[in-house]
């Protein structure tokens, strides 16, 4: 993408680290942590293992499908564990395509051009592929998903204006994803602030917004009365000065969210030339409260995080 092309898109790609970043605390870890606990139990490993394949993730903003790539790579990881306790000696498996539960059709995308949302689609195939390689040789076995019947679920479209209900049902969905796109108001085409004040439904102070707050309020809609957890890379913007009330007003007063872990201020490092010196937060939170709620604090922006227990997180941090 040149660099117009991605300033009016505000387009950024994301690093492996920072995706490690937003999806470890929202989920990872702790079914990391739950694995653990149940590994050793025949009856319970069993279910752990249904329980993951049934996972759903959204990224509304996918670009070439990163986030969806590292997600699902990591899942198939856990579940190669879980494979490797239940069936230690390796015996007994005719066919091992019988024993794998996880498959592309859990991740589900939009992006607004198409050229990306196609690479991500065929991104999702290559990763299986990969994983699938990895259990070849755990079980030794060649085992290749061809012809391939099923696919993650990119639609290309612009997320503000496609209904997320129509990409999948909030019923099915687990988890929603994803880097948003980092436009600031100052630089905003008129279609974009006119689509923000639309969200907003028109509210004071809506016109100074972000064009990512949209992403933030339009997944508080939708997440409503579901236990579906969320969490967005952003720009700090939206956790300092005027923005912060107006948005997290809305999502915290008239939605319900409550905010289960956030990364405080980090400088964001991209794998992509001209490398973008943004200043960026990640806020995971859900329409329910959490007793295990997280920050993480940089004492060097550019550094390590460490983590810090809390009762309460504020739209500050």
């Amino acid at each position: 993408m040149n660099p117009k092309e991605r300033r009016n898109l505000g387009a950024h790609y994301t690093s492996e680290s920072n995706i490690l970043k937003l999806i470890k605390p929202l989920f990872l870890d702790e079914l990391w942590e739950e694995f653990e606990a149940v590994k050793s139990n025949k009856n319970k490993l069993p279910e752990f293992h249904k329980k993951i394949s049934q996972l759903k993730f959204l990224d509304h903003a996918c670009g070439c499908g990163n986030f969806l790539v590292i997600t699902y790579r990591e899942l198939r990881l856990l579940e190669l564990e879980i494979l490797r306790a239940l069936y230690k000696s390796g015996q007994g498996i005719l066919d091992v395509r019988e024993i794998m539960l996880l498959d592309v059709d859990m991740m589900c995308g939009i992006e607004y051009e198409e050229f990306p949302a196609r690479i991500a689609e065929v991104a999702m195939w290559l990763i299986d592929h990969q994983m699938n390689m990895q259990i070849s040789n755990e079980f030794g076995q060649y085992f290749a998903r061809l012809p391939l019947k099923k696919s993650a679920k990119i639609v290309h479209g612009d997320a503000l204006e496609v209904n997320w209900e129509d990409v999948i049902s909030k019923k099915e969905l687990t988890h929603i994803i994803g880097n948003p796109p980092f436009i600031g108001s100052n630089i905003m085409s008129q279609f974009q602030r006119n689509q923000i004040v639309k969200e907003f439904e028109n509210s004071q102070g809506s016109g100074v917004l972000d064009y990512v707050t949209g992403w933030y309020l339009k997944a508080a809609k939708y997440i409503q009365n579901t236990k579906i957890k969320a969490a967005f890379v952003s720009t700090n913007s939206i956790v300092q000065g005027e923005q912060t009330s107006i948005l997290w007003g809305q999502m915290m007063n008239k939605y319900g969210v409550k905010i289960h872990f956030a990364h405080r201020t980090f400088k964001w490092s991209n794998e992509a030339k001209g490398n973008a010196a943004v200043y960026c937060v990640i806020v995971g939170f859900a329409n329910y409260d959490s007793n295990n709620k997280r920050i993480y604090e940089y004492e060097d922006i550019k550094g390590e995080a460490h983590e810090l227990k809390a009762k309460n997180i504020n739209p500050y941090l």
